[in-house]
């Protein structure tokens, strides 16, 4: 009896020896390794096989379904449907935040130089318009890569109609 529980215990310390943490990523694929960490904004991953740490944007992940067994949900998927949907588009100046996903391309959004909008209105204009480029590409996050305000004449002001906002960004997909 004492040989059948020694087997036992062995054939289950192999198992729980070779089982691997799974990443569920929004985009529908799967990874295989180690979570090391999940602080701030990122995941640091080990795939299986390999000993170089990769980090992945928690806004990809879905899910983590560790080795024990236990499921953690780690952000629920961006859906963007409907009339209005671009504004659900999230903007970062944080390069962790899009670590994992794919690169879809350039975004830019600005307003017109001389206009009738306050100087804070006119950075909402630029956010606004770069969160509907990057819809129209299909994407969910914008990294912003600039943010520039221009006056006009020698002073900077923040008026009614004396300052362009710009700015340009790129684009990311799950």
């Amino acid at each position: 009896m004492k040989k059948i529980i020694l087997v036992l215990t062995l054939v289950f310390g192999l198992n729980l020896a070779k089982a691997q943490d799974v990443v569920t990523l929004h985009n529908g694929s799967t990874l295989e390794g180690k979570v090391s960490s999940t602080d701030g904004a990122t995941i640091t991953f080990t795939y299986k096989g390999e000993d170089v740490s990769t980090k992945i944007s928690k806004i990809a992940i879905n899910s983590i379904t560790y080795a024990s067994g236990r499921k953690q949900v780690v952000t629920e998927k961006l859906v963007l449907e409907g009339k209005d949907a671009f504004q659900k588009v999230i903007l970062t100046k944080n390069p962790e935040d899009v670590e994992g996903l794919t690169r879809i391309g350039e975004v830019k959004g600005k307003t017109a130089f001389i206009s009738y909008r306050t100087g804070a209105n006119a950075d909402k204009k630029s956010e606004e318009r770069l969160k509907e480029d990057c819809y129209k590409l299909g994407g969910v996050v914008v990294l912003v890569t600039e943010d520039k305000d221009y006056a006009v004449g020698k002073t900077y002001q923040k008026g009614l109609g004396s300052s362009q906002t710009r700015m340009i960004g790129v684009a990311y997909k799950y």
